[in-house]
């Protein structure tokens, strides 16, 4: 203890000393000027954008599907090549393949792009990623590989180089670059390396599936990355600065997703600056207050969308010809255009934006007395009572209910029942997977995956889709696939959309949906301090690839 007081003693001294010493030299300097103070550098804001959908995306770039979904994947994960809207029409582009040649009718070769690294790996995208990927979307077709099944032949499917992949068919495809703009790339050795077995893809396991979904990383490397995802409140991504591609000027360093359908939560949030992009799911009234509060503008996005009325055709009454005739002439579609303003009146069996549409064969309107000769064809006439037509709306869907109700008012004056039933969307899609499901009517919006009226047609009408929300009519029609494929496979474009007008015309005639209206999506969103590409050009196209982030402008100083 003495030793220890002792020092602190010596050490106190010695302080003291060195302060006047320097107390005694700071008075004999002579003063020294003023400094010009540096100015204070504000660090830059980070910008954010905070986007809604009707639900948080699936992970997994081979498994989403929906708007979210898609949405999600076009930011975080690079593709072969990409489907762009220039010069007043879609044209293909390349993206990670700079070029490609069609060596044969059924063989495709791409060249890509070197340097390309995925997010958190730092690995080089190859083309036995490609590969890997290609082999993987086959053989777990769970989203957007369903347009892959059926051309892609994964015997002759392979990487020539580190660079070159070669793509083989199973038969000739004429609009296959569409289909390679899905092909969503991944790091197959993190795939591989975070595989579950058993599990339902043989030796595959789980394909790496669950731990995807579980959102601890991404494995793109694409323009955003996935940084935080938290189930049931956000998606995070951050922007990818090592990305090989451009960014807009002030494009935003991160965005969060998020899911938020109640029109009162959405106008709040959005009065508060705190959400930036409304979902497309709100009623009409909610854009008109929307677009009442100051620096917010309501964009109207012009996709590949129609909403459909789909008939089940193996359902009594609807399995004759003539009822669903007369239900063409029961539906008001001026009213319609009124309950759902996001629409413009349908002109074909397709929406009008795709190449290859063509107008409507025969005049469709709201015409009673039309209806009721309609009916007077059918077998059903005279028992008519004895059978009530259920039609669907989602309950997540506000408003939906007065189509329905619609349509149900002007059977009634042709002594037609319709009961409109409310349902949540899992219960619609769960009925929706088999013929006998208890709805006669499915009202829907479909969107098609690429420009051409084949895309659509495709969707809607060939057996593949049976089981899925994009059908509920249940034709069981050979002649009808036949057609559909002879159109895919047609290389010869001028060809091709000759055959498809011919198969237009014959859908027609079978009378398959009510065709209430193209669809126009309405977003609204923060137009003061966002410049946003696709709400100025107003066309879109496919669903969820309006938000491309990295094309997008943010100018935070200017949010309050």
């Amino acid at each position: 203890m003495v030793k220890r007081s002792v020092v602190a003693a010596i050490v106190a001294v010695v302080i003291i000393i060195a302060i006047v010493g320097v107390a005694a030299w700071y008075l004999a300097a002579p003063p020294t000027p003023t400094p010009t103070p540096t100015p204070t550098v504000t660090p830059p804001v980070k910008s954010l954008i905070v986007a809604s959908f009707a639900n948080l995306p699936y992970l997994d770039p081979h498994v989403a599907h929906d708007e979210s979904g898609r949405a999600y994947i076009h930011n975080v994960y690079d593709t072969l090549v990409r489907m762009e809207y220039r010069e007043g029409t879609v044209k293909i582009i390349p993206w990670l393949a700079t070029r490609w040649e069609m060596v044969d009718n059924v063989t495709w070769r791409f060249y890509l792009r070197e340097g390309v690294k995925f997010h958190h790996t730092n690995r080089e995208l190859t083309a036995k990623d490609v590969e890997f990927s290609v082999m993987r979307m086959v053989i777990m077709p769970e989203g957007m590989g369903y347009l892959l099944v059926p051309w892609i032949d994964l015997d002759r499917t392979k990487a020539i180089d580190k660079y070159t992949i070669e793509i083989g068919l199973k038969k000739p495809c004429g609009v296959f670059l569409y289909l390679a703009s899905y092909i969503y790339v991944v790091d197959s050795e993190e795939v591989k390396k975070n595989i579950k077995t058993p599990g339902p893809y043989g030796e595959w396991g789980d394909f790496g599936k669950g731990w995807l979904m579980e959102g601890h990383i991404d494995i793109g490397s694409g323009p955003y990355m996935l940084v935080e995802y938290v189930p049931g409140s956000h998606v995070m991504l951050a922007k990818n600065e090592k990305w090989w591609g451009d960014f807009a000027p002030r494009a935003p360093d991160n965005v969060k997703i998020v899911a938020i359908v109640d029109p009162a939560t959405t106008h709040t949030l959005m009065a508060k600056r705190e959400l930036d992009i409304s979902t497309v799911w709100l009623p009409p009234e909610t854009y008109e207050a929307l677009d009442e509060i100051e620096g917010v503008d309501v964009a109207k996005l012009h996709y590949y969308g129609m909403y459909f009325l789909m008939m089940n055709s193996r359902k009594p009454p609807l399995d004759d010809i003539h009822v669903r005739k007369a239900l063409f002439y029961l539906f008001d579609y001026r009213t319609f255009l009124e309950i759902l303003p996001q629409h413009k009146e349908a002109e074909g069996i397709v929406p009008s934006n795709m190449i290859g549409f063509i107008p409507f064969p025969e005049p469709v309107e709201y015409n009673i007395d039309k209806a009721l000769e309609e009916l007077k064809k059918s077998k059903y006439w005279g028992e008519l009572d004895k059978y009530e037509i259920a039609l669907t709306w989602r309950a997540e869907v506000p408003g939906e209910d007065r189509v329905g109700l619609l349509l149900a008012s002007a059977a009634e004056k042709v002594g037609l029942k319709i009961k409109v039933v409310k349902l949540p969307w899992l219960k619609v899609v769960e009925a929706m997977t088999r013929p006998d499901t208890p709805n006669h009517i499915e009202p829907m919006w479909i969107t098609a995956d690429y420009p051409e009226a084949i895309s659509m047609v495709y969707l809607r009408w060939h057996s593949a889709s049976h089981g899925t929300v994009n059908q509920n009519e249940w034709f069981d029609l050979p002649e009808l696939d036949k057609m559909i494929e002879e159109v895919l496979g047609t290389i010869d474009e001028k060809e091709r959309l000759e055959k498809s007008a011919e198969l237009q015309r014959y859908i027609f005639h079978l009378y398959p949906s009510i065709f209430a209206g193209d669809y126009i999506g309405f977003k609204a969103y923060q137009s003061k301090y966002i410049d946003w590409p696709s709400a100025k050009v107003g066309f879109v196209g496919v669903f969820g690839w309006d938000v491309e982030y990295w094309k997008m402008n943010v100018y935070p100083e200017k949010k309050t």
